[in-house]
């Protein structure tokens, strides 16, 4: 009965003669009419907005994969791609096509539009829809060079440096597997601590200045001492005295139980994180062997580990020479701060990188500069390492991966010498730019260097990554981020698996040309 009165009301409706009720009627179809064929229009344009998408995509990857190309030569191809992937006939047209080849950033972006005729909202006065979409992409290269800076002290040890192995394996997997051809992929380690091991097998060469032309060579003991030789008996007796340069090399070989072990001082400030070559004919170029030096029996001094010989003070007894002369001390003393796994080269071969990284072990105090200008001069095509090709090399990518689990670390010591024997020496000396016994102003100089060595890397091209593990410190997470290319390109990982994660993206992102928008 509902459903006969319901029809028998619109049929009254239909046969009312009176304007209004037609008239209102009439008006209330022209919106429906408008919303349902506005619809349509709507979903046509976001069709046109995805086709449009797919076209400037590939527009952009044509773009990316050709080098040195002229603005017009790039529009040129981007216009017969879209061409080539936009059905103008179904969708409109594509207008306002711009491309920029950002040769900084080495991307390519492609941005355009389209504009779609519409049907039902014509009759609103909307005669078209305009859609908009870029797109960028990293231009294509085909090899790449990594290195992987990545932190071996005391905090990683445990759980942390196993997990540490096993992503640094992996990303070396996945970016080995897929490479299209031996050559493409060279991956190189540098493990750091408190200094950094170049490896025993470059002893003596001649970037490890074994003529002791450096002032670094002896600096805690003035490079050179004067040593008196007397002869003869009463009023026979007659001394001569010369003066004996410091050599690092030398002391090693004079102490009988004791050789150097690989590790190597930092260079005098701006040389400790630069790329600058070594070359005899500049000696603060060049690089000289870590010796920790017998400290003196007495005072509040951490590693004297021969007899003084001498009774004078503490300046005396540092540079007394005589006491290394067929003397016995165990490496552990005079290589010091030595606690690095070496440093591999730049190679193509995958087994030579995974047995290093497995290598690694934890042990020392964190010096992230060292680690940083250590990770370039790998990278670099320069001496001491060549393995690195031109800078200038469009088809190579260069990156570093760089990991820390903590503050940088130099330990002040109160005693005329500042501060323990690591990489830039003794405080007291000024290699570090700071003559400080303060922990805190220590600590924030080695920060400082870090932003340099960081700003220094990013200037050279090399694609900076950068990890925090387990940090707790907020200006460390900073710095790190801040260290890294772009803030996409750090990831703090508080945990083994978030470590995992970071290493498989950065794995991908290296891998792949990718879309970024």
């Amino acid at each position: 009965m509902a459903f006969k009165r319901l029809v028998s009301k619109f049929g009254d409706m239909l046969g009312n003669r009176r304007g209004n009720v037609a008239m209102i009627f009439a008006l209330s179809l022209l919106p429906v009419t408008l919303l349902s064929g506005g619809a349509v229009d709507l979903s046509q344009a976001m069709n046109a907005r995805s086709r449009l998408s797919q076209a400037l995509d590939a527009a952009a990857l044509a773009v990316g994969v050709n080098t040195s190309l002229s603005n017009e030569d790039a529009m040129e191809i981007a216009n017969n791609f879209i061409s080539a992937n936009y059905p103008g006939r179904e969708l409109g047209t594509v207008v306002d096509v711009a491309v920029i080849i950002d040769d900084e950033n080495d991307s390519v972006m492609v941005s355009g539009a389209a504009r779609v005729r519409t049907t039902m909202l014509g009759l609103a006065g909307i005669d078209y829809i305009t859609v908009h979409w870029e797109s960028e992409v990293q231009r294509a290269r085909s090899r790449l060079e990594l290195v992987m800076v990545l932190d071996n002290t005391g905090s990683m040890g445990g759980s942390k440096i196993r997990s540490l192995r096993d992503s640094a394996e992996l990303l070396t997997e996945i970016l080995y597997d897929a490479a299209d051809e031996t050559g493409d992929v060279k991956i190189g380690l540098v493990p750091f601590a408190a200094t950094v091991n170049v490896g025993t097998e470059y002893e003596r060469d001649w970037w490890l200045d074994p003529d002791a032309l450096s002032p670094q060579h002896g600096e805690w003991g003035g490079n050179t001492v004067e040593v008196e030789t007397c002869t003869g008996w009463g009023w026979r007796r007659t001394c001569t005295t010369e003066e004996y340069q410091i050599n690092h090399w030398d002391l090693f070989d004079q102490i009988r139980n004791s050789s150097w072990q690989g590790c190597v001082e930092a260079r005098a400030i701006p040389y400790d994180i630069d790329d600058t070559p070594p070359s005899n004919s500049r000696p603060e170029t060049l690089f000289v062997p870590y010796f920790s030096p017998d400290e003196p029996d007495n005072g509040r001094f951490s590693n004297s580990y021969l007899n003084d010989q001498t009774s004078g003070g503490v300046g005396e007894r540092l540079v007394y020479m005589p006491k290394y002369d067929g003397a016995s001390a165990q490496n552990r003393y005079t290589n010091r701060s030595c606690t690095t796994t070496p440093i591999t080269p730049l190679t193509t071969n995958e087994r030579t990188v995974q047995n290093a990284i497995d290598a690694m072990d934890a042990s020392g105090t964190t010096n992230i500069p060292n680690g940083i200008g250590w990770g370039v001069r790998v990278i670099s095509p320069g001496m001491p390492f060549t393995e690195g090709v031109s800078w200038d090399e469009d088809e190579v990518i260069k990156a570093m991966v760089i990991l820390t689990d903590g503050d940088n670390v130099m330990s002040g010591r109160n005693t005329n010498l500042m501060s323990d024997y690591e990489a830039y020496g003794y405080v007291t000396d000024g290699r570090l730019g700071v003559r400080s016994s303060s922990g805190n102003v220590l600590n924030r100089e080695l920060n400082e260097r870090t932003e340099a060595a960081c700003d220094y890397a990013k200037s050279l091209g090399i694609r900076v990554y950068t990890i925090t593990f387990q940090v707790s410190s907020s200006s460390t997470r900073q710095l790190m981020e801040d260290c890294a290319t772009h803030p996409s390109l750090y990831f703090d990982s508080p945990s083994n698996e978030a470590l995992t994660s970071a290493f498989e993206t950065i794995a991908s992102d290296l891998t792949n040309l990718r879309i970024s928008r």
